[in-house]
């Protein structure tokens, strides 16, 4: 009987107004802040994995546009290389290019250089001043690898990429080299600003940790450094990840990728605060009706509680009326 009475004493406490409504208020409000919450994170995840996924995409586009490019400057290199050894009579530039040979030089000038370094043939006319950098010379007259040279770190203007492939005298001397220069911005010239806002990156990496090009929205940078090591390192089929630039300090989903027979990377980023500003947004408008709707439940479980507890006591007041009116009769 005691644990009965207990129990029915808890109940008719619970069932109070002044208990009773507060508790649904606060079931009401965990409702709607758990559900609010959990929209949030959702939306918020679906957010970032769509900004990862696209990054991926976007690398393999610009991938793709990049070796195009770089596939035709080594084919002119390599075509360059062997009409120049071969043991005939030599011809100028001039002649390929007549022959339908070469690329177009609105874009590409092609060149070659003798020992020094000095240019003593172009598509184009030819400066006798035009001296091509000795670290660049030295590093053709020391091996056979494909030289990509580097432009002064700031903005690239009009700046040319250089890329150069050592020639032989027949008897495998170094006897000059010769070069594809390109126009930096070209490389970069895919950047769609719909696609990668204003604050995304792409860029030209060289393996010595050196951007030969990058551009962030109408902006074009050379010469800037990262860490190259750790910006190929990783599964090529994984979502990009967030890191932060180290050119500008910016916070973007990252990724690059080695190019096969290339000593270069592309690299591709999206701003983190542009691609996750819609959802920021949406956060802000889902927390605002979380509010009102906090307010409102507050207001009617108050109000309800109010028109109850009234109602309570005015039941209690006439109980207490009709009691004294008994107790009355019965003394009359």
């Amino acid at each position: 009987m005691t644990l009965k009475h207990s129990l029915r004493r808890g109940t008719a406490r619970v069932t109070e107004p002044w208990i009773l409504f507060p508790l649904i208020a606060l079931l009401l409000l965990a409702a709607i802040w758990g559900t609010t919450f959990g929209v949030i994170r959702v939306k918020t995840s679906a957010a970032q994995h769509a900004a990862a996924m696209s990054t991926r995409d976007l690398l393999n586009t610009y991938e793709a546009q990049v070796v195009r490019a770089l596939r035709e400057i080594d084919l002119t290199l390599n075509l360059v290389k062997y009409w120049r050894e071969r043991p005939v009579d030599r011809q100028t530039l001039a002649d390929l290019k007549t022959k339908g040979l070469l690329p177009p030089d609105l874009l590409f000038v092609v060149s070659i250089a003798d020992r020094t370094g000095a240019i003593v043939d172009s598509t184009r006319p030819i400066d006798r001043q035009q001296v091509v950098d000795q670290e660049t010379v030295r590093k053709l007259r020391n091996g056979d690898d494909l030289i990509i040279g580097r432009l002064p770190r700031g903005p690239t203007g009009e700046g040319k990429l250089k890329f150069s492939r050592r020639l032989n005298t027949p008897d495998g001397m170094f006897d000059g080299f010769v070069m594809v220069a390109v126009d930096a911005d070209y490389f970069v010239s895919g950047y769609d600003t719909e696609r990668l806002g204003k604050r995304g990156v792409l860029g030209l990496l060289g393996a010595d940790g050196v951007f030969r090009v990058r551009r962030t929205g109408d902006a074009v940078f050379s010469g800037d450094t990262a860490d190259y090591i750790s910006a190929v390192a990783g599964d090529d089929d994984a979502a990009a990840t967030i890191s932060k630039s180290p050119w500008d300090g910016a916070r973007r989903w990252t990724s690059a990728r080695e190019l096969y027979g290339f000593p270069l990377a592309v690299l591709v980023g999206l701003s983190v605060d542009e691609q996750m500003a819609a959802a920021h947004a949406q956060t802000k408008t889902y927390l605002l009706w979380a509010a009102i709707g906090s307010i409102v439940v507050a207001v009617l479980t108050g109000l309800l509680g109010r028109m109850s507890w009234q109602l309570a006591e005015s039941r209690r007041r006439e109980g207490e009326t009709k009691l004294q009116n008994a107790r009355r009769v019965e003394y009359l």
